[in-house]
């Protein structure tokens, strides 16, 4: 099979691999599209930590936002079969220590990440196995293309749901990039009535209004709070996002919360976060809240898509042949205004 592997920092070779065999348990999948994201990005440019702490090492194969259609099972696969489309996990956890056992296998110490961590290839290739527990069976009018999309939403879709986002609720979302932008419309089909956007580049907050944002704010010339105040009365949000990794929008998102409301961290942030605002949100009593990956919230965020309250195809702004990896990776490294989400697509002869 053909694949992209990773050799160094800036150097990915598009090599010739065995197909890989799949296990007892697992499922060997013909992968149909998979994304770039933040921390592919991170291991390609050789800046992700998980090199210092002796959990990645070259040469790997990245990709862990995928999708593709099942074309292998396991000798003691029975929820699966041959042909059917499915996503999958980043995390695979040990599945036995106390974490595995409390459903936060995304947290195990021993967990391996797909694409990322302790030689799990991933989906830059044209086969990939997964253990069958750790995937999803894409729904009727969920396409193929959308649910390479599904592990970012379902990101997104868990950071609101430990939120503890009511039905009627008031939302800020800090962040114009992908996240932020599935973040919105997440809030919106948790029953949020309005949902403000605030980011830097005037074509994705166009996107975010196309996509149902209320109102949309360029924090770069516009004073946050007190727009976002006069959007709501005076009384602020009930949830904030904070969706961009930016301390300065952490801190606008503890100003725009109403007191006793919440703040959701999804954000990860280059830098320790400086002059954080603690003393306003003990004084405004604001519960913080961190969210990171997407465990547990497969099925729930497919079948919002599958209803079409998540809508994911406007944000694929191009997608690449596996042999043009390197222009792929330029455009995410311009940050080009119209540059959202790139995928590659895998050659579809093996």
């Amino acid at each position: 099979m053909y694949a992209i592997r990773l050799m160094a920092p800036n150097k990915c070779e598009f090599v010739e691999l065995d197909r890989p065999i799949p296990r007892e348990y697992e499922v060997l999948i013909k992968v149909h599209r998979v994304g770039i994201c933040g921390t592919d990005f991170e291991l390609f440019k050789g800046t992700m930590p998980y090199f210092e702490m002796g959990w990645t090492s070259f040469p790997i194969v990245l990709g862990h936002e995928w999708s593709g259609t099942i074309v292998e099972t396991g000798s003691a696969v029975e929820t699966f079969a041959e042909g059917n489309r499915v996503t999958g996990d980043v995390s695979i956890g040990c599945g036995i220590c106390e974490l595995c056992m409390r459903g936060m296998y995304s947290l195990c110490d021993h967990r391996k990440e797909v694409g990322i961590s302790r030689g799990k290839n991933g989906a830059f290739a044209q086969y990939i196995t997964m253990p069958a527990k750790h995937c999803y069976p894409l729904p009727e009018g969920v396409s193929l293309d959308d649910g390479s999309l599904v592990e970012p939403t379902a990101t997104a879709f868990r950071a609101i749901r430990k939120a503890r986002l009511e039905p009627g609720s008031t939302v800020y979302v800090a962040g114009d990039g992908p996240i932020g932008l599935l973040a919105m419309q997440c809030a919106k089909a948790f029953g949020a009535t309005r949902v403000i956007l605030g980011g830097t580049n005037d074509l994705k907050l166009s996107k975010a209004s196309e996509l149902g944002a209320h109102m949309t704010i360029n924090v770069t010339n516009s004073p946050v709070e007190d727009l976002v105040l006069d959007h709501t009365g005076g009384r602020g949000v009930d949830l904030s996002i904070e969706a961009s990794g930016f301390g300065k929008a952490l801190n606008e998102c503890i100003k725009v919360t109403r007191m006793g409301g919440r703040v959701s961290v999804i954000g990860i942030y280059e830098q320790p976060v400086e002059r954080l605002d603690m003393s306003l949100a003990v004084v405004k009593d604001l519960e913080l809240c961190c969210s990171v990956a997407s465990p547990n919230s497969f099925a729930q965020t497919l079948e919002l898509m599958a209803l079409e309250q998540i809508r994911v195809s406007p944000l694929v702004s191009r997608v690449y042949d596996f042999e043009d990896v390197g222009a792929a990776f330029e455009r995410l490294q311009s940050k080009s205004d119209d540059c959202i989400k790139i995928q590659l697509a895998p050659p579809t002869d093996d």
